[in-house]
C-alpha cells in the first residue's frame, strides 16, 4: 500500500513536472484572427517605414503597447534593411490586401502635417489612413537590431533583433493586430526549440536572423 502510495506521488510529480516544462516553453498567445469582415475590409493597407525605439518617446506619433523587451544597439542600416525584408514578405499578401509603401520622405511630410491636427494617437492613424485612402496602417518599431561578431560557424557575439509590428484600423484607429519578435541566437545545444527558425546550424547574421522573424510572425497576418 505504502509502495502504490509512493507510486501515485512520483507520477503526479512527474507529471505537474511535464506540464511546466511545456507551459514554460510555450510560445506566447497568438494574436486572436480578425473576423472576415474585418479582413475584407482591409483592402488597401498603407505600410510606415519602420521606426527606431527611443527611450524618451512620447504617446504619439502611434500607441504602440510593447512591454519586456529590452531595446539594444541598432546598427545604422538595420531600418533599410527591415524595410526592405518586409516588403518581400508582404508580397504573398498581394492577392488580398493592396500595400501603399511610403518613403521615408513622404512618411515625414504626412506625419508632420498630421501632428499640427491630431490630438491622439487614433486621431493620427486616422488621418494618415484618410490622406492615403487606405482602411488600414502598418506600423513596425525596432528595438535592437545587433549584429553578430564572428563568422557563420564561430561567433565572440551572437546577432540579436527586437522588432514589433502592428496593424490599425484606419477607420478607429484602433488596434487590429500586432505581434512581437525578441531573438538572440543560441546554440542549438541550449535551444533545440529555435531549429525551426534558424534553420540550419549555423550562426546568422542580424539580416538572417530578421528575415526568419518576419516570416514567424506574419504566419497570423489578417
Amino acid at each position: 500500500m505504502v509502495r502504490l502510495k509512493n507510486f501515485v506521488i512520483y507520477r503526479w510529480g512527474f507529471l505537474i513536472l511535464i506540464f511546466l516544462f511545456l507551459f514554460q516553453c510555450a510560445p506566447a498567445e497568438k494574436p486572436q484572427p480578425l473576423s472576415p469582415r474585418f479582413s475584407e475590409k482591409l483592402k488597401n493597407i498603407v505600410v510606415i517605414p519602420f521606426d527606431y525605439h527611443c527611450p524618451t518617446e512620447t504617446p504619439l506619433p502611434f500607441y504602440c503597447p510593447v512591454q519586456g523587451i529590452i531595446p539594444g544597439e541598432i546598427e545604422i542600416n538595420a531600418k533599410e534593411i527591415m524595410n526592405q525584408l518586409l516588403r518581400k514578405e508582404l508580397a504573398q499578401f498581394s492577392g488580398k490586401h493592396n500595400f501603399i509603401f511610403l518613403s521615408q520622405n513622404e512618411f515625414e511630410t504626412l506625419l508632420e502635417e498630421g501632428l499640427s491636427v491630431a490630438k491622439t494617437s487614433s486621431e493620427l492613424v486616422r488621418y494618415i489612413a484618410e490622406k492615403t485612402g487606405a482602411e488600414g496602417v502598418l506600423y513596425g518599431k525596432i528595438f535592437r537590431f545587433k549584429e553578430r561578431k564572428g563568422a557563420s560557424w564561430s561567433v565572440e557575439e551572437p546577432a540579436s533583433v527586437a522588432f514589433t509590428l502592428v496593424l490599425y484600423d484606419g477607420e478607429s484607429g484602433r488596434i487590429l493586430w500586432q505581434v512581437v519578435f525578441d531573438e538572440t541566437q543560441k546554440p542549438l545545444s541550449e535551444n533545440l526549440l529555435n531549429l525551426s527558425l534558424y534553420g540550419k546550424v549555423k550562426w546568422l547574421t542580424a539580416e538572417e536572423l530578421a528575415e526568419r522573424g518576419l516570416k514567424k510572425v506574419l504566419r497570423t497576418f489578417p
